[in-house]
């Protein structure tokens, strides 16, 4: 007896071999050229469209060869994950300043070069060779960043077959999303409950609205809405009951149910729920805030006379209103002295190692966000008081000192990146901060420093305000000598607001009168 065996079909993996994809013919109906080009577009050869076309056709090549030259720079500042973190924190500032973007931008920048290199090293070659375009190349990056490497090698083998000269941008889209989509339905699916998660989104307008965003199994997800509800429910129950009884309204945020006299809407009462309730912890000690949460109220916003935004903890825009709702709801504000015109911090404590509270919330509101270049964290936990020039704690008089001059603000990890000398920032006189990256050296910028900058408009304002107050001063004094009296009588009546607003057609005993004002003022 013979035995015989199949060939198992494409896309089915046999004993201990991954998976792979089908195998598609990926061809564009017809060769794109530049006379190709023209007569799709309809454009008449030799004219200078025709000329304009094949120079935009060129130039998109060349910024595909340029895309993969930076990918090769890139690539070289790759640090692999055994290797230590301090270095790869280095590589990152380095890169976010010489690329004029965030440290994480540049950590994600560098690591989809080392993948474009090392693991899709075909469609590489294609994009070098100005064939791919730069946009389809990074839109690949980005669609295959969560595959494993294994499968990225097979879709590189696969897209690099394809005929990316002359594919139209729709269908290298489309087979692209396949593609993908095959791997995501082939390949092992990720463990819900490893996806448990708690994120804050922002609106991405300053409108003061933010999302917290909740992501898990959706059983788990399906029970807490579930529970929001029935709670949201009895708390209504329990409103109605309270307005009817004339007794304190329970979750009652604003004073809004008692003013109007009905209850709130499910869909506020589940916000107020989770508000209001004290997060269970499970006998988890959880350590008091080391820091005030501060709202930075511009004064004239404060007063009313303004609507530039304040910030929530320095970093968060929000609308005048609310930031005055907040500090009439507060029982206490905390002021921070500055000098008026350029935010210096005032008055300069004694000279010491740790700087004061006073110094400390200076300093947050001075850097919001880590002092490194780039680095968007936020300083108001994971951040250290650093100084830039360094305090000898034997002699503090021959060191730097302990002063807002000599102080910022650090992510714990720019801080051991500073503390391990591969950051040297130092201080101009003129403020600003000039930091030097890489041991040696890879890169030298500049940062000015970060003022007020609601504190020249405030002057400009305030001044504006008094000067204005002195009029009003002087005119109701005139008035009260009769001043004011005796210039109608000679100048006749006036609308000093409406001055050298009159034209031909307008009533010329007003006309005449503004004239004579303006050529020979009484005051």
């Amino acid at each position: 007896m013979t035995a015989t065996s199949a060939r198992p079909a494409e896309g089915v993996a046999t004993a201990g071999e991954p998976a792979s994809p089908p195998v598609r013919r990926v061809q564009a109906r017809a060769p794109l050229t530049e006379d190709s080009l023209l007569a799709r577009g309809k454009v008449t050869p030799g004219s200078a469209d025709a000329a304009a076309v094949a120079r935009l056709l060129e130039a998109e090549r060349e910024e595909s060869r340029r895309c993969a030259r930076q990918l090769l720079d890139l690539a070289a500042f790759w640090i692999d994950d055994e290797d230590p973190h301090l270095e790869r924190e280095e590589h990152s500032l380095a890169v976010g300043i010489a690329l004029r973007t965030t440290t994480s931008v540049a950590a994600l920048r560098i690591e989809d070069a080392h993948t474009a290199i090392a693991e899709m090293p075909r469609t590489f070659e294609r994009l070098a060779s100005g064939e791919m375009p730069r946009e389809w190349h990074q839109r690949a990056l980005r669609a295959l960043r969560d595959l494993t490497p294994h499968q990225r090698s097979q879709a590189d083998e696969y897209i690099a077959a394809w005929d990316l000269p002359s594919l139209p941008a729709d269908r290298f889209r489309d087979e692209l999303r396949q593609l993908v989509a095959w791997f995501e339905t082939a390949g092992p699916r990720s463990c819900p409950e490893h996806a448990r998660d708690v994120a804050v989104e922002l609106s991405g307008r300053d409108d003061g609205v933010a999302c917290l965003r909740v992501t898990g199994p959706i059983p788990e997800i399906l029970g807490l809405a579930r529970r929001l509800d029935t709670t949201a429910k009895a708390v209504q129950k329990a409103q109605r009951h309270a307005l009817e009884e004339g007794s304190p309204v329970p979750f009652d945020l604003d004073g809004d149910v008692e003013r109007d006299g009905s209850t709130m809407t499910l869909a506020a009462l589940r916000y107020a729920v989770i508000q209001r309730t004290l997060l269970e912890t499970a006998g988890v000690e959880v350590p008091a805030p080391r820091h005030r949460v501060n709202v930075v109220i511009p004064v004239l916003t404060l007063m009313g006379l303004d609507d530039t935004p304040a910030t929530y903890d320095g970093v968060t825009p929000l609308p005048a209103d609310m930031a005055r709702a907040l500090a009439e709801s507060e029982p206490v504000w905390h002021r921070v002295f500055t000098a008026p015109l350029t935010g210096a911090f005032l008055p300069l404590p004694a000279q010491r190692y740790r700087p004061t509270p006073e110094m400390v919330e200076h300093l947050r509101l001075i850097d919001p966000r880590c002092a490194a270049p780039g680095c968007t964290k936020t300083t108001t936990d994971d951040a250290e008081n650093d100084h830039i020039e360094e305090f000898d704690h034997e002699h503090p008089e021959q060191g730097g000192p302990t002063s807002i001059e000599n102080l910022h603000r650090l992510h714990w990890g720019h801080h051991d990146l500073k503390t391990a000398r591969r950051a040297d920032p130092v201080r101009e006189p003129d403020g600003s901060t000039t930091w030097t990256v890489g041991s040696p050296p890879l890169i030298r910028t500049t940062v000015a420093p970060r003022r007020d900058l609601a504190t020249p408009r405030i002057v400009a304002a305030l001044t504006d305000s008094w000067e204005n107050y002195q009029w009003q001063l002087d005119m109701e004094a005139m008035a009260r000598n009769g001043e004011l009296e005796r210039l109608h009588r000679e100048w006749g009546p006036i609308d000093t607001a409406l001055e050298g607003a009159y034209g031909p057609g307008d009533d010329p005993e007003q006309a005449a009168a503004a004239a004579r004002w303006d050529r020979d003022p009484p005051f």
